[in-house]
């Protein structure tokens, strides 16, 4: 894996098939569902059954496991790393006497037989070197440490992120270790159909890894892209995990949590100058009574005598926290404190899952001298989006909020409506990593993952966007770059875009999203709302595009890579 001669070939020979044996765009067929997902690569009814399980598993298991460990760890006890110690688990395997597993991967995943051999000895290289990482700890031929690889190097490289952790490593791979023992059917699955799902895995995360170490090697930014974006899409290919999902928080992997959808805001009319706020159409009202203003620090949604304050994600806040430090008391400490001076404040006593973390107290505003019944709770969702509420006593309060979770629909009030002015320019996402902090980009359910997506609008109602794409799905690595151009007309909702694919107009549900420093575009495609692109604003000179169709070609992609 280090060896740089070795990488370069690789490299060479895998950037030469793109430039001129790629399709024109990425297939979103997705895999076969007969093989539990993994394309070309036949696997026996008992492994497919358990991949599938697996599959459809995965990130409830391993959320529940986690949050079990943490509460153990809280207690002094650790009854997962006690049991995986005492019995032999579900994972281990004994290894096939023969068998060629890196050859089956290698003809699915390369395209001609240069790249086949050249990737068949990446994965046996792969599999040597972590197995003799592996034999000390005992660990060797064990499903949930591959697995523990195969997450920790795609989230780490997708997010292009620190590496996780000893301890994270090791909560991870205690609760993969769970996840297998509990997966029906695990038991029965033959030695040599567990053998493979562990070269799958070693073999799968060695790809991204290989661009990964070399792009950091030489700086190179569109070699760091690919391993952004393959990494991406196995994540979702192997494990159906979003990996704008899932990312490393200080000793343990984190989910975000899935929001419901709010009711569609209507503006409150009249709209003032913009001023500070960085976009004409500050103040939305909903039809419900709340209406939201952003402010410095987080969006004041208000309804009667209740304020509700939607902190932004902050990432000094989110780093500076010590293990040692419980989260209500850091985040208490930062947006509560500062505004009230508080009394009998409690922590949330009920025992559920996710853990929630909410906190309570008697106040009195220090600027008004007004009393106040206070609440804080951590969505953990791209990093602590923390939720303040300030009602005039705790009955008024309940009547609205029953439980802590019902504080989470609040945060779908961080939404203000798009004028034309506020989008000129260049708006860029995707590829993971750090829109509002946390990669907030979404291609939800989907088997192609956009390495970046950029959107030109200048302000004579011209646009122009740009895509860059990967499909790890059926089999082989597929490479492409799609461009339009056109006219596009807003409303304060929506925004219209000529020329997009096949020439065809595409509406779009627009919004803007606060977040410290400024605000996010959101176009969330009309006809088929998973696919939405998350954008952020960049410092870049525009210019007027001619409408054209969009189309990709060899050409583009010789250019991108």
């Amino acid at each position: 894996m280090k060896n740089g001669i070795y990488l370069t070939l690789i490299l060479g020979v895998l950037f030469a098939s793109l430039a001129t044996d790629t399709p024109a765009q990425t297939d979103n067929s997705g895999a076969d569902d007969n093989n539990g997902g993994y394309g070309r690569v036949y696997q026996s009814n008992g492994l497919a059954e358990a991949t599938r399980s697996i599959q459809q598993n995965t990130q409830t298991q391993i959320q529940r496991a986690i949050s079990q460990q943490a509460a153990a760890n809280r207690s002094g006890k650790n009854p997962a790393g006690a049991a995986n110690s005492s019995r032999k688990s579900q994972a281990f395997f004994t290894p096939a006497a023969s068998g060629d597993n890196f050859k089956l991967i290698a003809d699915t995943v390369g395209q001609d037989a240069e790249q086949r051999t050249l990737f068949r000895q990446l994965f046996a290289d792969a599999r040597r070197g972590f197995d003799a990482q592996l034999a000390p700890q005992g660990r060797k031929n064990n499903l949930a440490a591959a697995m523990t690889f195969f997450i920790a190097t795609t989230v780490t490289i997708y997010n292009d992120a620190p590496e996780p952790t000893e301890e994270a490593q090791e909560n991870l791979f205690q609760a993969i270790s769970a996840m297998y023992d509990e997966t029906p059917g695990i038991a029965s699955v033959p030695n040599k159909d567990k053998e493979f799902l562990y070269d799958t895995y070693v073999s799968f995360a060695a790809i991204p890894l290989a661009f990964y170490a070399q792009a950091k090697q030489s700086n190179d930014k569109q070699m760091l892209d690919l391993a952004k974006v393959i990494s991406g899409a196995l994540l979702l290919e192997i494990l159906k995990i979003n990996p704008n999902d899932v990312r490393f928080e200080g000793n343990a992997l984190k989910f975000k949590n899935t929001q419901p959808e709010s009711q569609k805001p209507q503006i409150t009319a009249p709209q003032q100058p913009a001023g500070n706020y960085g976009i004409a159409k500050y103040i939305t009202g909903f039809d419900d009574g709340w209406k939201a203003v952003p402010d410095a620090d987080y969006v004041r949604v208000t309804r009667n005598d209740t304020e509700v304050r939607l902190f932004y994600v902050n990432k000094e806040w989110d780093d500076s926290r010590p293990n040692t430090v419980e989260p209500n008391d850091h985040y208490w400490s930062r947006t509560v404190t500062p505004y009230f001076n508080v009394s009998n404040a409690q922590n949330w006593s009920g025992v559920e899952y996710p853990v929630i973390y909410f906190r309570q107290a008697d106040a009195v505003d220090k600027q008004t001298g007004k009393r106040l019944f206070v609440t804080m709770k951590i969505v953990y969702d791209g990093g602590a989006r923390v939720i303040v509420t300030a009602a005039p006593n705790k009955p008024a309060y309940q009547q609205q909020f029953a439980h802590p979770n019902d504080l989470n629909r609040m945060l779908n009030y961080n939404k203000f409506a798009v004028a034309a002015q506020d989008l000129a320019g260049t708006w860029t996402g995707g590829g993971g990593g750090g829109v509002e902090y946390y990669n907030a980009y979404g291609y939800q359910g989907m088997s192609a993952i956009s390495t970046s997506d950029e959107f030109v609008f200048a302000a004579n109602g011209s646009y122009q966007s740009t895509h860059n794409s990967a499909n790890m799905s059926g089999g082989g690595a597929r490479f492409a770059k799609l461009q339009y151009r056109g006219q596009f007309t807003v409303g304060d909702w929506d925004l219209t875009a000529t020329n997009r694919v096949s020439g065809k107009a595409k509406k779009f549900w627009a919004q803007f999203q606060a977040v410290r420093g400024g605000f996010l575009l959101i176009l969330t495609d009309s006809d088929y709302e998973p696919l939405r692109y998350t954008l952020f604003k960049s410092v870049r000179l525009t210019r007027e595009y001619p409408a054209s169709r969009g189309q990709s070609s060899p050409r583009d992609l010789h250019e991108l890579f």
